[in-house]
């Protein structure tokens, strides 16, 4: 399984599927974008089918590059494509209807493999700040130099949702390489943001307070937990579909360096959402709990049955091991 089985599969197929992880984040939806369009240019049919709604931040995007929400079937196609996933259970309910048919499978990702057995070819790298440049490399890598410029803006949406902005600290020069890149083409930087970063729903700046009440800090102020149920945004009237803004206003906190967000989702789980500045992998203390993710940013879920309070506890029991490690070593 390699770079070079993914590209000879991909040249290969006939009938393509594009999906990615549950929850598509705007890295995932805009990998999935760049490549709708680059296996359209090599002749193939394709379509994104993705395992449950995203964020409705990432709206424009649809309107420009049509996907469709996973309902109980898949069409037909000769090869699947997944996209930010490194992991098949994270196509969620679309994983035994795949597992039941022969088609190979692909990845195009850019976190730790977790289960590489899956997949039967991998467009994958862990230095990629985004799996959106790795599919526009990968078009490249496929004789593909010239795309729509919905394309493009899809792949700067990937770019800039899993940089901050070009703020964290993968935002390396490969990847302010790509943003001038994508800018060259087109992409007007200013008008992407104002779409994905200005167009909330009424509700969000409640559900954002809603969670910040539950805040509570530890371990001398290096780590701070927030938390929110739904009964709490039913409460407030209020909406969190997207956890970037608290989990951005508790780790600008001087001396945190790492931050927990836990919150109900639809799909009967509660969400736990780590980001890290510097010394604490997250990606390591959400594996302990069976997620996963990068050092700095990851995630992981509990069953909703076991209650917000045990959630907490357990997150918090992770967490504190793994910072009190740290202070060891």
């Amino acid at each position: 399984m390699g770079m070079q089985q993914a590209i000879d599969l991909i040249n290969s197929s006939q009938s393509i599927l594009l999906t990615g992880h549950l929850r598509a984040d705007g890295d995932c939806l805009g990998a999935q974008i760049v490549l709708y369009y680059v296996f359209k240019n090599l002749g193939k049919e394709v379509q994104i089918m993705l395992p449950n709604p995203p964020d409705q931040r990432y709206g424009f995007l649809e309107e420009q590059t049509a996907w469709q929400i996973f309902d109980k079937e898949l069409p037909e196609y000769d090869l699947l494509v997944a996209c930010d996933c490194n992991e098949l259970p994270r196509l969620g309910d679309m994983v035994p209807l795949i597992a039941q048919r022969q088609q190979p499978k692909i990845v195009v990702d850019h976190h730790i493999m977790m289960t590489p057995e899956d997949w039967d070819g991998a467009y994958h790298d862990v230095s990629a700040a985004a799996s959106g440049i790795l599919a526009i490399e990968l078009a490249e890598r496929l004789g593909i130099s010239d795309l729509p410029i919905a394309a493009y803006e899809a792949a700067f949406v990937a770019l800039m949702t899993d940089t901050g902005w070009l703020k964290y600290s993968n935002s390396d020069q490969r990847a302010w390489d790509m943003s001038s890149k994508l800018i060259a083409k087109g992409v007007d930087a200013s008008k992407v943001y104002d779409l994905v970063y200005q167009q909330l729903e009424p509700g969000r700046p409640r559900g954002v307070a809603a969670a910040l009440q539950n805040l509570e800090y530890y371990a001398d102020g290096q780590l701070a937990v927030a938390w929110v149920t739904d009964e709490l945004l039913d409460e407030c009237n209020g909406t969190l579909q997207d956890t970037d803004e608290v989990l951005d206003i508790i780790r600008a906190v001087g001396q945190v360096e790492t931050v927990a967000l836990l919150c109900e989702r639809d799909e009967g789980q509660i969400k736990v959402s780590f980001r890290s500045k510097s010394s604490i992998d997250v990606n390591k203390v959400a594996r302990r709990i069976g997620g996963g993710g990068h050092a700095r940013a990851a995630g992981a879920s509990f069953e909703r049955s076991i209650g917000m309070p045990a959630a907490i506890a357990q997150t918090l029991e992770v967490l504190l091991d793994e910072i009190a490690q740290q202070s060891c070593s």
